[in-house]
């Protein structure tokens, strides 16, 4: 009887980082894989260090490209009268504008400065006299 072949180091490594991505904790990762806490660890670091990551602006890309297709099926559904994929919907589009660099957070850039509030003030107080057929200094301030 020939015995079974361990699995390969490298098959253990890729179902153990799938375990931990499933919500597993390390402490049942390692008495399923029957090592050490600490070997499991050390088993860990290197498969999620083998593995690609997208730099943030690729990233970035990428999840757009998936939000807006999540929102085109969000936007059938809104469109097929379900009340419930309009909440959906929007949270895609809240969520496509913060990749593409809006946010609730960031306060509008002010460009006025004081010269050109004294000049919209001027405009409007002139505006004001020919709506009232008067001076804006005649006028009487209630």
């Amino acid at each position: 009887m020939i015995a079974a072949s361990p699995p390969s180091p490298d098959a253990r490594a890729k179902r153990m980082a799938a375990a931990l991505i499933e919500g597993a904790n390390l402490e049942e990762l390692a008495a399923r894989e029957c090592v050490a806490p600490k070997e499991a660890e050390i088993i860990l670091r290197e498969e999620l260090g083998r593995r690609w990551v997208a730099p943030p602006a690729e990233f970035a890309k990428i999840q757009i490209a998936r939000l807006e297709g999540l929102c085109l099926h969000a936007m059938d559904r809104v469109d097929g009268g379900e009340l419930a994929a309009i909440d959906r919907a929007l949270r895609i589009i809240d969520r496509l504008d913060r990749y593409h660099g809006f946010s609730r957070a960031t306060p509008a850039i002010e460009h006025y400065t004081d010269e050109d509030r004294q000049r919209l003030k001027d405009k409007l107080s002139a505006v004001a006299a020919r709506l009232y057929g008067e001076q804006p200094e005649s006028r009487s301030e209630p």
